[in-house]
């Protein structure tokens, strides 16, 4: 494979939507990547992206992923088309970014890691968040043992859906649903900070009325014993915070998504807080900037996946929302 080793990585963007629009402005500001091509389904749809953001070629996907001028696709389809969409890039040689999630399910999760695999391929999903410098901040906090031993985590993520994304998280043929859309969220967030996977597994959901999870809870336990509660919804107000409760203190993120800061609190074993401080971490407007660079550096290092976002944990979430789909009755038509 080409030396890519002091070459500032040419990506394309497969698909033309709101995601991609932040991407393309984000790759735009990047020292360390360019974008050369834009595809998708419409030419039409293609040449008014190229325009908008003055990409020198809108092309097809086939054209896309067969161009030799473009070193990383960054797939940004609806999540039905991710595995096909980011199969034909690998099998075309493309290093491969996912936007999340990775894929609709842990089987077609499973089949694009062996391609790139096979390929000697860089294939990373697209979770932004893992990559925020206070996010990387909070979880080295947490690993020193900053608030002791964690114990409980209470994490709620919702909000009502502007109708841009409407039919995208309603629509049970795109893979809709809470779930897979907003839930993966909070469930990487929380396998990132406190290291690995959960044991044990609880869920319930409430269906929408087209049949897709509109609201739904998951409760995890870890090997250390922490309980994680996690609710989450695309029709419901809810307060997108964090609250982590160790043996010493606790920690409260107000906007775990954005996650530019978080306040610390510490206590001696009882209920007086004896210590209160704000962490403000300065961070970049457009969060994709970092998975960005991430990329890049993986790439140009030989790395075939990251170590922030490895594919093994891809797949072992992927199968984790599989098996709660699966108690739910939750199966899309083309699965």
């Amino acid at each position: 494979m080409e030396d890519q080793s002091n070459r500032i990585a040419r990506w394309g963007i497969m698909g033309a939507g709101i995601i991609a629009s932040k991407m393309a402005e984000a790759l735009q500001k990047s020292s360390e990547a360019t974008l050369v091509a834009v595809g998708s389904k419409s030419p039409e749809r293609a040449q008014s992206f190229a325009d908008r953001f003055q990409i020198a070629k809108a092309l097809s996907y086939e054209q896309l992923v067969a161009d030799d001028e473009i070193d990383v696709i960054y797939v940004a389809t609806t999540h039905n088309f991710h595995f096909e969409n980011a199969k034909l890039a690998l099998e075309k040689g493309k290093h491969v970014l996912i936007e999340k999630p990775f894929t609709v399910n842990a089987a077609q999760a499973e089949a694009l890691i062996e391609i790139a695999k096979s390929k000697g391929l860089f294939l990373m999903e697209a979770m932004w968040t893992r990559f925020l410098p206070a996010v990387q901040k909070l979880r080295s906090n947490l690993l020193d043992g900053l608030i002791g031993e964690v114990k409980s985590v209470n994490l709620s993520f919702g909000g009502f859906v502007s109708p841009r994304y409407e039919k995208r998280l309603t629509d049970p043929n795109l893979a809709g649903g809470v779930t897979l859309d907003m839930g993966v969220y909070p469930i990487s967030f929380i396998t990132y900070i406190l290291g690995n996977l959960p044991e044990k597994v609880l869920s319930m959901t409430r269906f929408s009325d087209k049949g897709v999870d509109e609201v739904a809870h998951y409760m995890f336990q870890f090997h250390s014993g922490c309980l994680v509660n996690i609710s989450t919804s695309y029709n419901l107000w809810m307060r997108n915070d964090a609250l982590i409760y160790g043996a010493k203190g606790y920690i409260l993120i107000p906007e775990f998504m954005r996650a530019d800061r978080y306040n610390i609190h510490l206590h001696n074993g009882t209920n007086a807080i004896e210590k209160s401080e704000e962490t403000l971490v300065p961070t970049d407007e457009n969060g994709f900037s970092y998975q960005i660079s991430e990329v890049v550096a993986c790439i140009r290092a030989g790395k075939i996946e990251s170590p922030v976002m490895p594919l093994a944990e891809t797949y072992s979430i992927m199968k984790l929302m599989d098996e709660m789909r699966g108690k739910w009755g939750l199966r899309y038509p083309f699965e």
